[in-house]
């Protein structure tokens, strides 16, 4: 199972997963387009009480949620609880809505795992730390150097709304160490699966539509067979 996708609703895989596996980390963007129908393949018509629902079985499972605040509040905080940690994702856009949070449970990030630049290189307490070698301060719990995935970006596919690979390998870097399994029960086009080979952690992936497991295979094997040098025994 580990290093997969499968073509199934997360509701139906996920009893076998928690079985299996003891120790792992849920990061997901879940479906937030309710009652939304530009969308053939998320057509969700769900309502609140189902939306919750479809979240309560990871309560008490270590997990990172990226929600819209509106969404997270109605749906996530009512299905997982209030969260331990809560990070904020600012992007610059055209749309009104210019920021997420990450709603964290049953982890504790460790920001000195991700280094950002100096705000002021040239203060000479802080060149001379550059001098002596050191690559950046810790993060804070909020950021704004991932944008999102635009048009025009190389990362985007046929999905209607991917999350950067960027943002899954910060959240992989400050919650987890090499070899972990990560899970992602809405896996969409694939972005939390390359971003867990960036990062030689494990992935299982579930997404309902046929369409996005195929578009999510094609980039991890477009990913392998650019970085075939790592992934030869793979190709």
């Amino acid at each position: 199972m580990l290093d997969t996708i499968i073509n199934d609703k997360c509701e139906n895989i996920f009893p076998e997963i928690k079985k299996k596996y003891k120790d792992f980390l849920i990061i997901s963007d879940p479906p937030y387009n309710i009652n939304f129908k530009n969308y053939d393949e998320y057509e969700d018509n769900l309502s609140d009480e189902e939306y919750i629902d479809l979240f309560s079985p990871f309560k008490n499972i270590p997990s990172a949620i990226i929600q819209y605040p509106e969404e997270m509040m109605k749906y996530i905080v009512p299905s997982l609880g209030v969260p331990d940690e809560v990070l904020a994702w600012c992007y610059p856009s055209n749309i009104a809505r210019r920021f997420r949070l990450i709603n964290i449970y049953k982890k504790k990030p460790d920001f000195s795992k991700v280094l950002q630049p100096y705000r002021n290189p040239t203060d000479k307490r802080v060149a001379k730390l550059i001098v002596e070698g050191s690559k950046g301060t810790p993060l804070y719990d909020w950021f704004s150097d991932i944008n999102i995935v635009k048009n025009v970006s190389k990362e985007k596919t046929e999905h209607p709304c991917p999350v950067p690979v960027a943002l899954i390998e910060r959240i992989i870097l400050l919650l987890t160490k090499e070899g972990d399994i990560i899970y992602d029960p809405f896996m969409g086009s694939g972005s939390t699966a390359i971003a867990c080979l960036k990062t030689k952690r494990n992935y299982i992936g579930t997404e309902k539509s046929k369409k996005y497991c195929e578009v999510a295979e094609r980039r991890i094997a477009k990913f392998k067979e650019e970085n075939r040098d790592i992934f030869k025994e793979d190709i």
